[in-house]
C-alpha cells in the first residue's frame, strides 16, 4: 500500500469509521423504491407534454379549430403507437391538437344524473384525466363548476375538447419516439437524371400557400429516400405507371374535378432514348407536383376554408391527406392509377352521387357541366369536406330537407322531420361528437337574443319576461331581480338570462348537446304546428325535433343499453335539467346537401334554401367575385343605441297565437325559438 492509503486507513480506524455497521436503506412511505416518482409531484414534472397529430390527416391552417378525422383507410402512422393507443377508438380532431392539461379533480361519471345545474345551454370544461395506459372516455373527461362558463369560455372548452377527445390513451415520450422511429436514409443520387431532379427539386419556390410549400417538402423527403431514382420517366419517356396516372388526370373530370388544373407534363423530345436527364427530372418533378394537387383536390383542396372564402356558417374544411402518404402508397401500390383515384373520399353517398354526375355530363363527358350536372358537382364538393369515418352509429341532419337520420352500420334506422335556422338565422353546418343528452333543460338565452330582442322589450317593462317565465342571472349565477335594474343604463351583455325548465320552456322535455362556437342544439319543442309546415325554416338556429323521445330512446339505447319506459320516465317526472353524459362516441353531422341519391337510385333535389349550393357552384366554375359570402354570424352583437332608444317608447306587441301553444308568439313574434 502507498504511503497515502496506510494515512487514509489510520486515519479512519481512529474515527471509528472502518467497523461502522452500514445503515439499511429507508422505505419511502406508501411502499415505493427508492427513485419513485413523489405522489404529491405535478405530473408536467414527470409526463413531457405531448401533442399528437393523427395519421395520414392533415389541416394547413395551424388556427383551424374545425374538424379533421384520421380513418382506417389511411396507411398506418409512422411512428409505432403503444398496444393501449392502438385500441383508442379514433376520433375526429384538428391535426392541430390543442394541448391537455390534467385535472385537478376527480371526473363526474358518464352515467350520473344531476340535478338542477347552473349551465345548460353551453358546455362543461374538460380536462384530460387519463393516465399512461389508460383508455378514459371523453364523456368521463367532463368536470362540472359551480360557475357558468361564458360564451367565449364555453366555446374554448368545445373546441379544446374535440381537439384533443381522443388523443392516445398512452404518450410516447419524444425521446422515445425518436429512438423507435425509423426513417429511410438519404442516399445520394447514383445517376445524372437522379442528380437532374435533386437539382430541380432544390429549384422549387419556398414561398407560397402552406399547403403548397407542404407538397414541395414532401416531394424532397420523398426523392431524397430513394436516391432521386425517377418513379415515372426514363430515356424512352413515360412508363406505364405514369400513363396510367395521367389517364386518371384526363378523366378528372368524370370526377366532379377541372382537367385543366391537371394539364401532362411535357416531353420536348419525340425519339425514344434520347431524352436528356434535364428533360426527365423536368418531367418526373412536374408529374409528382400534378398527383399531389389531385389528391388534394380530391379531398376538398379547391376550397380550403369554406367558412372564411364562402359562409362563416360551412364550418368544414378540406380532409387532405398527407402528401407523403399519397406518395408512399401510390409509389407502393401495383396499379398506380387506381391509387390515385382512391383518394377521392369513399362515402357510399359521395359516389352515387358521382354515378348520377357522370350521367347528367351525357356523352361528351370532357364537356362543361350543365346546370344539373353543376347541383351534383356542388353536393359532391361538399362531400369532400366531411369526415373520413362518420361514425359506425350516427346522427345526420340534413338542413335543406328537413330531415334527420340515425345511421347504424350503414342503415337509417330513424327517420324524422326537423325544423331549422331562419333564412337570417342560418343553422350552421358542422360535425361535433354528441356529449349529453339532457332532461326536463334549461335554457340560457343566446347572446343574439338578449341583444336584438329582450333588451327592447326590459326597455319597455319586460312584458316578454314575465309572459315566459325569464330570469336574470350574473355570470357567475347568481339570481337577480331584473325588475329592480335600471336597464337604460345597464348592458345585458354583462348577465344571462334563462328560462327554468317548465311547460314553457323553449327546449321542451329533452336537448342534445354538440358544443361548437356555434352555441346551437337539438331539442324538443312545444309547437308541434311547425313540422306541419313545408318550408320549416323557423328557429333562431337550432334544430328541433318532431319526435325527440324516440332520438332519446335510440341514442341512450346504443350508449348505454336503456329501454324506452326509463327514457320516457327521465323526460316526463325525472329531476329538473337532468344531464345525461355520453360515454361512446356519436358523431353528429350537420350537413347540406340539396341533391340526394337513395339507396335504390332515386335521385331527390331540395331547394338551396341559404344559397350555400351556389356559393361552391360560384368557387367551383372560379367565379371569386360573384359570391356573397353575407353576414358573419360569429361577429360579436353590437347593441344599436339608437334602435334600443326607440324601443323604450314603442308599445309591447300584442300576443297572439297560431296553435295554441304558449310558446308560439314567443317564437313567431320575436324570433326567440332557438
Amino acid at each position: 500500500m502507498g504511503r497515502l492509503a496506510l494515512t487514509a486507513l489510520a486515519l479512519m480506524l481512529g474515527f471509528g469509521l472502518a467497523d461502522a455497521p452500514r445503515a439499511e436503506p429507508r422505505q419511502p412511505a406508501g411502499g415505493l423504491e427508492t427513485g419513485a416518482i413523489k405522489a404529491d409531484a405535478p405530473i408536467s414534472s414527470v409526463i413531457p407534454e405531448v401533442t399528437t397529430v393523427p395519421a395520414g390527416y392533415v389541416t394547413y391552417d395551424v388556427q383551424s379549430e374545425r374538424e379533421q378525422e384520421p380513418t382506417a383507410e389511411q396507411p398506418a402512422a409512422r411512428e409505432p403507437q403503444s398496444e393501449a393507443a392502438s385500441k383508442t377508438d379514433p376520433e375526429p380532431e384538428p391535426a392541430t391538437v390543442a394541448k391537455r392539461e390534467a385535472a385537478p379533480a376527480a371526473p363526474k361519471p358518464a352515467t350520473s344524473l344531476t340535478a338542477e345545474a347552473d349551465e345548460t345551454s353551453k358546455p362543461d370544461e374538460t380536462a384530460s384525466t387519463a393516465a399512461l395506459g389508460e383508455n378514459v372516455p371523453p364523456a368521463e373527461e367532463t368536470i362540472t363548476s359551480d360557475t357558468p362558463m361564458t360564451e367565449a369560455e364555453a366555446t374554448e372548452a368545445a373546441i379544446a375538447d374535440e381537439a384533443g377527445a381522443h388523443a392516445p390513451a398512452e404518450q410516447i415520450a419524444p425521446e422515445q419516439a425518436a429512438a423507435e422511429k425509423t426513417e429511410k436514409p438519404h442516399l445520394d443520387p447514383a445517376t445524372p437524371v437522379a442528380e437532374a431532379i435533386r437539382a430541380r427539386l432544390a429549384e422549387l419556390p419556398e414561398e407560397g400557400e402552406d399547403y403548397e410549400l407542404k407538397e414541395r417538402a414532401a416531394l424532397r423527403e420523398f426523392y431524397a429516400t430513394r436516391g432521386y431514382a425517377p418513379l415515372w420517366v426514363s430515356a424512352d419517356g413515360f412508363n406505364p405507371d405514369a400513363t396510367a396516372v395521367m389517364d386518371v388526370l384526363a378523366t378528372a373530370n368524370e370526377w366532379g374535378l377541372d382537367p385543366e388544373d391537371f394539364p401532362p407534363p411535357a416531353l420536348k423530345s419525340t425519339e425514344r432514348g434520347d431524352l436528356s436527364p434535364a428533360e426527365q427530372a423536368t418531367a418526373e418533378t412536374d408529374l409528382a407536383q400534378t398527383v399531389l394537387k389531385y389528391a388534394r383536390h380530391a379531398r376538398g383542396g379547391r376550397i380550403m376554408a369554406p367558412s372564411e372564402q364562402l359562409n362563416s356558417n360551412l364550418d368544414r374544411r378540406a380532409q387532405l391527406i398527407e402528401p407523403a402518404d399519397v406518395l408512399a402508397g401510390i409509389a407502393d401500390a401495383s396499379d398506380k392509377g387506381q391509387a390515385l383515384l382512391d383518394t377521392h373520399p369513399k362515402h357510399p353517398q359521395f359516389h352515387r352521387l358521382r354515378e348520377k354526375y357522370v350521367a347528367a355530363l351525357g356523352k361528351n363527358r370532357n364537356a362543361a357541366p350543365n346546370a344539373a350536372a353543376k347541383r351534383l358537382r356542388a353536393n359532391m364538393e361538399m362531400w369532400r369536406w366531411k369526415w373520413p369515418d362518420i361514425g359506425d352509429f350516427h346522427i345526420m341532419a340534413n338542413v335543406p330537407s328537413y330531415t334527420i337520420d340515425v345511421v347504424k352500420d350503414g342503415k337509417t334506422i330513424h327517420t324524422e322531420r326537423i325544423v331549422v335556422g331562419e333564412l337570417g338565422k342560418q343553422t350552421s353546418i358542422f360535425s361535433r361528437r354528441l356529449q349529453d343528452v339532457t332532461f326536463r333543460p334549461m335554457w340560457r338565452v343566446p347572446e343574439s337574443i338578449k341583444v336584438r330582442e329582450l333588451w327592447p322589450s326590459l326597455l319597455r317593462g319586460g312584458g316578454m319576461m314575465r309572459q315566459y317565465g325569464l330570469e336574470v342571472e350574473t355570470k357567475s349565477g347568481r339570481r337577480l331581480d331584473w325588475r329592480t335594474m335600471d336597464w337604460a343604463n345597464t348592458d345585458i351583455r354583462d348577465y344571462e338570462v334563462v328560462q327554468p325548465p317548465g311547460p314553457k320552456s323553449a327546449m321542451g322535455y329533452v336537448k342534445f348537446s354538440f358544443p361548437s362556437q356555434h352555441t346551437i342544439f337539438m331539442h324538443d319543442t312545444p309547437d308541434k304546428w311547425m313540422f306541419g309546415q313545408r318550408q320549416r325554416t323557423l328557429s333562431a338556429g337550432c334544430l328541433r325535433l318532431r319526435n325527440p323521445l324516440r332520438m332519446a330512446e335510440l341514442v341512450l339505447e346504443h350508449d348505454k343499453g336503456w329501454d324506452a319506459a326509463k327514457v320516457d320516465e327521465l323526460a316526463k317526472r325525472g329531476p329538473l335539467n337532468n344531464e345525461v353524459l355520453i360515454d361512446g362516441r356519436i358523431p353528429m353531422h350537420i350537413v347540406y346537401q340539396t341533391a340526394w341519391v337513395d339507396e335504390d337510385g332515386t335521385l331527390k333535389i331540395y331547394s338551396d334554401i341559404y344559397g350555400h349550393e351556389k356559393r361552391v357552384t360560384l368557387a367551383l366554375d372560379g367565379k371569386w367575385d360573384e359570391i356573397n359570402k353575407g353576414r358573419n354570424h360569429l361577429a360579436p352583437h353590437i347593441p344599436d343605441r339608437t334602435q334600443i332608444s326607440r324601443a323604450q317608447n314603442a308599445p309591447q306587441p300584442r300576443a297572439t297565437t297560431r296553435s295554441g301553444s304558449a310558446n308560439s308568439t314567443f317564437m313567431s313574434q320575436f324570433g326567440l325559438g332557438f
